[in-house]
């Protein structure tokens, strides 16, 4: 979308007119169907938001979504801090994925029992659980910062009666209660290699936090975990699904091959790259 808003302005700008702003939002509005007019811009008008601050900060690399400490997810805007990775568009198609499980799995089931691992801020168990009454979500993070902006954003959300928050490190929480008894784990988990950090924008590594963001040598410490400790506590058919970076794909399945405790593997792609691998535990 941004793309084509920087487009439009650029066509604007070329041929002359006189505010391309003006008549580039004019027209997403009118062709949004009067969305723009209703945009409420009261968080620019909190303290320390005002306008000349956001541009200070904005050239100092700052992501806009620290700036005004929200982000919006899956049509969700949530609290958002450096304790927590920005959630990503590109993320939306594991909670997608997911979705579709959990539409199946309810045709079967009055309800579902979900785990979110490294939830962050939350973003992707709050749109698990709003995506129907019968869903139940666990969710962990290493971090006890993010837990609490997750519990910020569960409450905000109303959904604190179901989605519970554990801190604590991937599947660690629930090794023993849950054994055997979950419908579904998600996990956005760090994939990028270490040697690959310093390559990343400076408003990435310089402002999120690094430990959602570094997976390991080759990138995959990670996947090698949760594929390894998942089937301990998924049901018999029930399902780990993850994002992965692009081109990890081959590496990631041959990993949940050789454990033999998987099937029915499957790749999700965005139209363009696979970012998301799904398999079920073996019945």
């Amino acid at each position: 979308m941004f793309e084509g808003v920087f487009h439009t302005y650029n066509l604007f700008a070329e041929h002359g007119f006189d505010d391309p702003l003006g008549e580039t939002l004019r027209l997403f509005d009118l062709a949004s169907g009067g969305v723009l007019r209703h945009v409420d811009l009261s968080a620019l008008e909190q303290e320390g938001n005002d306008l000349a601050s956001i541009v200070s900060q904005r050239k100092e690399g700052v992501p806009m979504e620290y700036i005004l400490g929200r982000a919006v997810f899956f049509g969700h805007s949530l609290l958002c801090t450096p304790d927590t990775l920005i959630p990503r568009e590109e993320t939306e198609l594991l909670v997608r994925v997911a979705i579709g499980f959990i539409e199946e799995k309810l045709r079967g089931k009055p309800a579902i029992t979900v785990i979110d691992v490294g939830t962050g801020c939350g973003n992707i168990a709050v749109a698990l659980a709003a995506s129907s009454p019968s869903v139940r979500v666990m969710a962990s993070d290493i971090s006890p910062a993010a837990i609490e902006v997750a519990r910020a954003n569960v409450t905000a959300c109303g959904l604190a009666d179901r989605i519970s928050l554990f801190c604590g490190d991937l599947l660690v929480p629930f090794q023993v209660e849950q054994v055997g008894s979950v419908d579904l784990i998600v996990c956005n988990p760090p994939y990028i290699p270490t040697p690959s950090l310093s390559k990343l924008a400076s408003e990435v590594i310089d402002h999120e936090p690094h430990v959602a963001l570094d997976g390991g040598s080759y990138g995959i410490a990670i996947f090698q975990r949760l594929i390894h400790d998942a089937p301990g506590l998924l049901a018999p058919g029930g399902v780990l699904a993850f994002e992965i970076g692009a081109g990890q794909e081959r590496l990631v399945t041959r990993l949940l091959q050789r454990t033999q405790d998987y099937e029915g593997i499957q790749h999700h792609d965005d139209g363009e790259h696979v970012r998301v691998i799904s398999a079920a535990k073996r019945t």
